[in-house]
């Protein structure tokens, strides 16, 4: 990818113009396969970002596009585009406005629909504009503030106790506490720590309200011993150990690069979170409702002695099993063949 990047430098004038005419269409091309293979590695993300940052005033859209693209469709990858914006922002605040933007802009539409893709794109934009928030792109307080009023708009719906509540705040509280895996090292340390445990707090008070009942539809395949788990509060209690035991570290998340860490640490570039509405929606009773927003599948094709700590300091936390099964859930849904059919990026680009 260096002689890739050492082309559009050499097609591009010194003031950052590629000319008159602006990027052409090669040079559009060259910078969406650098960014659909950026590995994460020091070197690639410091020469991409800086080369992005210098060309913002005339390739922002198209970068912003480019991002979202990899965002969405190679979601196992997001500390990685976190982290391009969060440099890139550093230097060129406009650009990290227009992907929190565009960010912001497409979670919403995904929290009004119903369909797989939908809802699937909600969980994965809420977990990249946690990531943002850790990178300084977006405000901190801000972030949390979104996963709490995921969450008082769940209890607002267990609370009112409608025909048919429960699945679609099940799906809208558990949008918001599967972005927490992703965020929870930085904010445990941060100035923003109790209103990360008012996140917390609430996850508990959700849980209490609901009704715990085990969907066969989300189970893949039947435990041996007949005792099925609800999956919510499979999924709260892994939260709520980690949060006892101070295990935020996920090992399969990767960290930011430490020649990065301060840089990013030192901007005064995070942006403030457009408003993000969360609508009620109607249902005649709790299949209909199932209908639309089934459980989280819990998936047992993975063995516990590869995911689960055996109580030495080096084990794995209660979350790396959870964050495992999220990359799986990702995997899967980027195969379905509906989606498969629209993707932007092929299959072996993802893959290459």
């Amino acid at each position: 990818r260096d002689d890739v990047m050492a082309s559009m430098k050499r097609q591009r004038r010194e003031d950052g113009s590629h000319g008159g005419d602006g990027p052409s269409p090669e040079d559009l091309r060259e910078l969406r396969d650098v960014i659909i293979h950026c590995d994460g590695s020091v070197n690639v993300l410091g020469g991409l970002s800086k080369d992005v940052a210098r060309d913002v005033p005339v390739l922002c859209e198209e970068a912003t596009t480019f991002v979202m693209e990899c965002v969405n469709e190679l979601p196992v990858k997001t500390p990685v585009y976190a982290t391009l914006v969060g440099l890139i922002n550093a230097e060129a605040p406009e650009f990290g406005e227009s992907v929190v933007s565009t960010t912001t802009d497409a979670l919403n539409e995904a929290l009004k629909a119903e369909d797989l893709s939908a809802r699937v794109r909600a969980r994965i934009l809420t977990r990249f504009l946690v990531m943002l928030s850790a990178v300084g792109v977006v405000k901190s307080d801000e972030a949390i503030g979104l996963l709490e009023n995921m969450l008082l708009h769940a209890l607002a719906e267990a609370k009112g106790g409608k025909k048919g509540w429960q699945p679609r705040a099940d799906w809208i509280a558990y949008v918001a506490l599967a972005a927490v895996p992703w965020g929870g090292e930085f904010y445990s340390k941060s100035e923003y720590v109790n209103q990360f445990e008012n996140v917390l707090d609430l996850a508990d008070e959700y849980a209490k309200k609901r009704t715990a009942n085990p969907d066969s539809a989300t189970t893949i395949i039947k435990s041996a011993d007949g005792n099925e788990i609800d999956w919510f509060m499979e999924m709260h209690a892994r939260l709520s150990a980690a949060r006892t035991n101070q295990q935020w570290n996920i090992l399969s998340i990767p960290a930011i690069a430490e020649p990065f860490v301060d840089a990013l640490a030192k901007t005064s570039n995070a942006h403030a979170l457009p408003m993000i509405e969360i609508t009620t929606i109607a249902y005649a009773n709790h299949a209909e409702a199932s209908a639309h927003y089934p459980g989280r599948s819990i998936l047992r094709i993975l063995d516990s002695n590869f995911t689960e700590g055996t109580g030495n300091p080096d084990a794995w936390g209660p979350l790396e099993r959870f964050v495992a099964e999220e990359y799986i859930v990702d995997t899967i849904w980027a195969f379905e063949p509906g989606y498969r059919r629209a993707a932007v990026i092929p299959a072996t680009e993802q893959l290459a």
